[in-house]
């Protein structure tokens, strides 16, 4: 007999994994290059704090800042918070309940003939119940629970990474915006100088009004342009603080240029193990398991549910009176008979929804791989871009200064200034901007990637 309890207790535990499909993550095509990478290992690791590669101590403050304050972090760790609480009431299930009851009452007759009487009723109770498991109903809940979670701590994880990028890109961006104004003003004071001597040979007439007009237009221009730049800082800022969990116009940055802001050396032939740190795609697979374990629940729904109950129950008449002990099992099983077609649409939606999220992995994989490869390219465009306009603001400087002292001669004619003199002020804002973009396009793929490496 006890074998035979054996084998039945085995088979039903057989029966109650066979609920839940085995998992196997979705086969996505690696590319090429990165998958000969993979082969012969290449050693890189993570550097969580890949931030620090810019070597700016006032954006390792900001960051730290962020990190500590930021709302949407704030939240994110009470989604977190949640999806314990979720586990741990799907964690209860596979364990015994108990639930207690007293009672006491007292009544008083008082006829219109004869003797009052009155009567006292005690009662204590305690109720212990169980369900089996049999078909891993419960089982599969908790594993969804537990992906549940895993899902939150890689969500806060990319909303974390999310945040590093942003502020990191809004601090370069609101500096080089700085960097951009000192242009700006550097060259609308030069126009106002260029406008005083035109106005003064005007007014000597040696020059035309054309000429004047010209240069007073010029010198709007520049205005103008300040003037936009001046409210992109500000909007900056006040980005920058609402990253920080701050009021606006409550952070002070003092950076004023990019100059100091290191260009991190870029690891290349990244293999595509890194891909596998990117706390998206780790949330994209956890709700992936979690959709697998509910196929399990869902089929286990299909079979009987059985639980098992104890109750023990005192009751007296009175304090110090006679008690009496009722002590009772009981057991209960409830079988699906006819449900309408509820249980196979469950178990249909369970798995349709399990191959949308196979899909809507294999999808941000490849979205992955896609991303980390134009990060690169990226890259490399924005260092060759530097290096060429870095190459035109030199030249252009150095052409304006030859116009100035051949227009100042008498040598060329005033369009031939002008003409230079905006060159200068192009030449020094693209530079400006390339150097941004080198600095954010290694934050694009630091994103990328998941974070930082060390090669």
């Amino acid at each position: 007999m006890r074998s035979m309890i054996t084998i039945s207790l085995s088979a039903f535990l057989l029966t109650s994994c066979a609920m839940v499909p085995d998992y196997q993550r979705p086969v996505v095509e690696v590319p090429a290059a990165w998958s000969k990478q993979t082969q012969t290992k290449n050693n890189v690791s993570a550097a969580t704090q890949w931030w620090a590669s810019f070597e700016s101590e006032e954006l390792n403050t900001l960051m730290t800042s962020a990190l500590a304050n930021n709302t949407d972090i704030l939240g994110g760790i009470q989604r977190i918070e949640q999806a314990r609480a979720v586990l741990k009431i799907a964690g209860a299930t596979l364990l015994p309940s108990a639930s207690g009851s007293a009672g006491a009452s007292r009544s008083r007759t008082n006829p219109s003939s004869g003797k009052t009487t009155s009567a006292t009723s005690l009662n204590a109770g305690l109720d212990v119940s169980y369900e089996l498991d049999l078909f891993g109903a419960n089982r599969a809940d908790i594993m969804a629970a537990e992906a549940g979670l895993d899902n939150s701590i890689y969500t806060q994880g990319a909303l974390s990474l999310t945040l590093m990028g942003d502020v990191a890109t809004g601090y370069f961006t609101l500096v080089n915006l700085r960097e951009r104004l000192d242009i700006a003003d550097t060259n609308l004071d030069i126009s106002r100088e260029v406008l005083r001597i035109i106005q003064a040979r005007v007014d000597q007439g040696s020059e035309s009004e054309l000429e004047l007009a010209q240069q007073i237009s010029a010198v709007a221009t520049s205005e103008a342009t300040r003037a936009s730049l001046a409210e992109q800082i500000q909007n900056a800022e006040n980005a920058l603080a609402v990253l920080l969990a701050k009021p606006p116009q409550s952070i002070t940055i003092n950076g004023q240029n990019l100059a100091s802001i290191n260009v991190p050396a870029i690891a290349t032939g990244q293999p595509s193990e890194l891909l596998e740190r990117r706390p998206d795609l780790l949330a994209s697979e956890a709700s992936l398991i979690a959709a697998n374990a509910d196929i399990g629940a869902a089929r286990a729904a299909f079979f009987p549910s059985i639980s098992l109950g104890l109750g023990n129950s005192l009751s007296m008449a009175g304090f110090g009176d006679p008690s009496s002990t009722v002590l009772s099992l009981a057991s209960s099983i409830s079988a699906p008979i006819f449900q309408g077609g509820r249980l196979q649409g469950g178990l249909d939606q369970a798995s349709a929804r399990q191959l949308e999220l196979v899909q809507d992995y294999r999808g941000n994989i490849l979205t992955a791989f896609q991303e980390v490869d134009d990060a690169m390219a990226a890259v490399t465009t924005a260092q060759l871009r530097e290096t060429a306009l870095q190459t035109a603001m030199q030249q252009s400087q150095k052409a304006y200064k030859l116009s100035k002292n051949r227009y100042d001669a008498g040598a060329i004619d005033f369009q031939t200034l002008l003409d230079t003199q905006k060159a200068q002020l192009s030449a020094e804002d693209s530079y400006a901007q390339a150097r941004l973009a080198r600095l954010t396009a290694a934050v694009n793929l630091y994103r990328a990637l998941g974070g930082g490496w060390n090669s």
